[in-house]
């Protein structure tokens, strides 16, 4: 630069000096105006060579410029070509897309964005109002942390509702459970009596109507024997077969009566055991429905406080307090940021040479500019419309710095 400012300086010396030796030549108005004068107008005791020797150079009627602006015009001129330059080499770098000429995805930088590697949505369980909200986007929150909540009137009222008949279907079996209990009790006290009673005296029962079968066949043989002597006349001896045939067939009916009595309290029974094992299987039944009901009021009530599902930063709160929401609605966006992922497109004819696990270099363009270690996670097999694949490079994220759309560039390490 200082040898340009020389050859200026030499060059205006030059004309000067040519101008020295012209006749008649022009002199600079002692009057301060831009008019050049002829020499013979000036007296001939000044020394008009030297003023003008002295003062920048200058054109009639154009340009008035000293040494100072033109160097800071010169210097202006080569930083704008600087720039352009820049520019140009900027613009023909090689980058990825499916327009490359280079043949080799080595020494090439891909650009893409930054994103997580996984979001979670977190919807609402029902529909409500939201009534209170905890946190902001950009927040950092673990699993189970409060988000937001919803208007919870209904679901308390459905808890007190669901509540209520639960002890109802409670007390209903526990007083099922005290009548179950005093019925055994009697039963055991009625059967404790029963056989206190003798036997014998049982009406009608199959011993006594043995016995009496007995003793009018014990009767009919004396009779017969003492007719058979001649003691007795025929008449007796036929009103003691009488009395056998009648012992014999009170003994047959004792024996069906006492075997339809067993059975008949068999049946009872048994239908009793089944009635007592309906009703208790109905009324546990309506108990576990109630505790069912109970439990899921109970659930919907806690649904009103939205927590978090995993930990992550919230990259999306899409409500607002008093909306109202339906069920389903997303509520929240939860970004994992502890691993991110970069998608790239590589051209066809370069993909090849990629595969899943393979090194990369992941430049990211904050300040200071930092590089980070990834590896292809996916390549897509199917092109787009341009003929790129995408291809996904991860890398670890652990300071959780990152943002989603961050630029980066990705150059592929060689296997």
């Amino acid at each position: 630069m200082n040898r340009i400012f020389e050859a200026l300086t030499v060059a205006h010396d030059a004309g000067v000096d040519k101008i020295k030796s012209l006749s008649p030549g022009w002199a600079e108005p002692t009057d301060g105006s831009d008019e050049l004068l002829p020499a013979g107008a000036v007296p001939a005791n000044v020394d008009v060579w030297g003023r003008l020797k002295d003062r920048s150079v200058r054109l009639p009627e154009t340009l008035n410029w000293s040494h100072k602006k033109i160097r800071n015009c010169l210097i202006l001129a080569f930083f704008a070509s600087g720039l352009v330059l820049l520019g140009t080499n900027r613009a023909f770098r090689p980058r990825g897309s499916a327009f490359g000429n280079s043949q080799s995805v080595y020494g090439v930088a891909f650009e893409g964005a930054v994103h997580p590697d996984s979001e979670v949505r977190i919807t609402a369980e029902s529909t409500g109002t939201v009534s209170e909200i905890f946190v902001k986007v950009g927040d950092t929150v673990q699993e189970g942390q409060q988000l937001l909540r919803m208007d919870d009137r209904e679901a308390q009222l459905t808890v007190k509702q669901a509540g209520v008949e639960l002890e109802a279907a409670k007390t209903k079996l526990d007083k099922f459970r005290l009548r179950l209990a005093d019925a055994d009790a009697r039963v055991a006290i009625a059967q404790r009596q029963e056989q206190l009673v003798p036997t014998r005296q049982w009406r009608d029962s199959p011993e006594r109507a043995a016995a009496a079968y007995e003793q009018a066949l014990l009767n009919y043989s004396r009779t017969k024997q003492m007719f058979d002597a001649g003691l007795i006349a025929q008449q007796e001896l036929d009103a003691r077969g009488t009395e056998l045939r009648m012992a014999k067939d009170d003994l047959e009916n004792a024996k069906k009566l006492a075997a339809v009595s067993a059975k008949l309290a068999h049946d009872q029974a048994e239908q009793a055991n089944l009635q007592e094992k309906v009703t208790r299987e109905e009324l546990q039944e309506q108990l576990r429905q109630a505790e069912v009901n109970y439990e899921r009021a109970r659930q919907q009530a806690d649904a009103t406080v939205v927590r978090a599902t995993t930990s992550g930063v919230l990259s999306e709160i899409p409500v607002h307090l008093g909306d109202r929401v339906s069920g389903g609605a997303m509520l929240a966006r939860l970004a994992k940021l502890d691993r991110m992922i970069v998608e790239v497109p590589v051209a066809a004819q370069m993909i090849s040479e990629l595969k899943v696990d393979q090194a990369a270099q992941v430049g990211l363009s904050s300040l200071p500019p930092r590089e980070l270690h990834g590896r292809i996670r996916a390549i897509n097999p199917l092109p787009s419309q341009n003929m790129t694949h995408i291809v996904e490079v991860e890398f670890d994220n652990p300071a959780l710095l990152l943002v989603a759309g961050q630029p980066a560039e990705i150059r592929f390490m060689r296997p």
